[in-house]
């Protein structure tokens, strides 16, 4: 018996996409999804229509024919139009090849995907969404953590805008995703809470699944080479994507408490993104330039990871985890974190790491300057974050829910 065909719908493509959530978990899923012998199509956006085979079934990817909707992060806005092209694409492979049934695996809101051709194919159609977080929760945190007082008054209009505006737009394609929905895929109970709350969604819906960290592809050919770069002997480090709710501002206050105490370990920044430059003036304000190195974006990790005194991660909104999180927990690395959404299901205080309210610069700098003065600490938290990431975020747990 033929087994059913599988379409993953991931927006940004595991190909070419920069890192990140949606591309990562698409590629591992796909993976996974090869490996139980589905037929399998993945299909997301790029610079121009093709169709190619790799390692883990066959991926298309359509090119993004709006010019004014950014191909990368930003493509959520030209939504619409992109879930048409998918449907448009599935619509004439389900027609070639006659399927009788097929499952539409949507990532986040790009499930819209399966909303549009559960319209036309009826109960053809399976849909299956994974989801992490909703826009309107994502960008208010946002929204919450650009201080006036750190970056004057034009970012905060300018995200507060976006926020009243085209948020409220796509949180109305979100509903209709989560309703046609037949199963929810999650990977926190934060994520469940968010869409209870936001949406009112029957917890029926949901099915919790173990994930599988493994990035499968950074590559920015302006990127920064850490093996090229000169590294201190001590350093802290904080690398992701610098948008406004990763809260590197309140990162940068705490150095300011760490260098007036005394502690003259420098930070380095790594990551690109929206804040990257506002992020410098406000170290260049806050004088603190000389002691902290903006790296911009790194495609190999890695080395820059291995080699930190403490990581930290700053962040006011995650919806589900951090994938950032999860990449030094796998390498062992003492981590400072705020106790934001999903993060606390992954670090428990106190043995996997250090929790801090979220937009506290003065507990940040405590729970730093606690892992540089006791090492056997840092060195023991370090060991149970990777402990906890060999049970939690193997190949082999995730596998065995989505066979499920």
């Amino acid at each position: 018996m033929q087994k059913i065909t599988i379409f993953i719908v991931s927006g940004k493509s595991p190909v070419t996409a920069s890192g990140g959530g949606y591309s990562t978990y698409s590629y591992n899923l796909a993976r996974i999804i090869k490996s139980l012998r589905y037929p399998l199509y993945l299909l997301s956006l790029g610079e121009k229509n093709s169709e190619q085979e790799i390692n883990v079934g066959k991926i298309i990817t359509l090119k993004a024919t709006v010019p004014f909707l950014n191909v990368g992060i930003y493509a959520l806005p030209g939504l619409p139009i992109y879930a048409l092209m998918f449907a448009n694409k599935i619509r004439k492979i389900v027609n070639e090849n006659k399927l009788k049934r097929f499952i539409i695996w949507g990532i986040g809101p790009w499930g819209l995907t399966g909303s549009i051709l559960k319209f036309f194919f009826k109960k053809r159609v399976i849909h299956i969404n994974n989801y992490f977080t909703t826009t309107r929760h994502e960008w208010w945190g946002g929204v919450k953590a650009l201080r006036i007082k750190d970056y004057g008054i034009l970012p905060k209009l300018k995200y507060l805008a976006i926020y009243l505006t085209a948020v409220q737009y796509l949180a109305l394609l979100e509903k209709i995703v989560l309703k046609t929905a037949d199963k929810l895929i999650t990977n926190y109970r934060s994520t469940e809470e968010i869409l209870k709350k936001e949406f009112n969604v029957n917890p029926q819906k949901f099915y919790r699944s173990h994930f599988y960290v493994q990035v499968f592809k950074r590559k920015v050919k302006e990127a920064a080479n850490p093996k090229k770069t000169k590294l201190p002997e001590k350093y802290i480090l904080f690398f992701s994507r610098q948008d406004p709710r990763k809260g590197v501002n309140f990162l940068l206050r705490a150095m300011v408490i760490l260098l007036k105490r005394g502690y003259k370990i420098p930070l380095l920044i790594a990551g690109g993104g929206d804040m990257l430059l506002y992020n410098k003036k406000l170290a260049k304000k806050l004088g603190i330039e000389r002691s902290v190195k903006f790296l911009g974006f790194v495609n190999n990790p890695k080395p820059l990871m291995k080699k930190c005194s403490v990581f930290v991660f700053p962040s006011i909104e995650e919806g589900a985890g951090a994938l950032t999180i999860n990449e030094a927990m796998e390498m062992g690395l003492p981590i400072v974190s705020t106790a934001c959404d999903g993060i606390v299901e992954d670090i428990q205080n106190g043995k996997e790491g250090l929790l801090v309210p979220m937009e506290d610069p003065e507990a940040m700098a405590m729970a730093i300057a606690r892992l540089l003065d006791e090492p056997i600490l840092a060195k023991n938290l370090g060991e149970g974050a990777k402990s906890k990431y060999e049970r939690a975020f193997s190949f082999k747990n995730m596998k065995k829910d989505i066979k499920k």
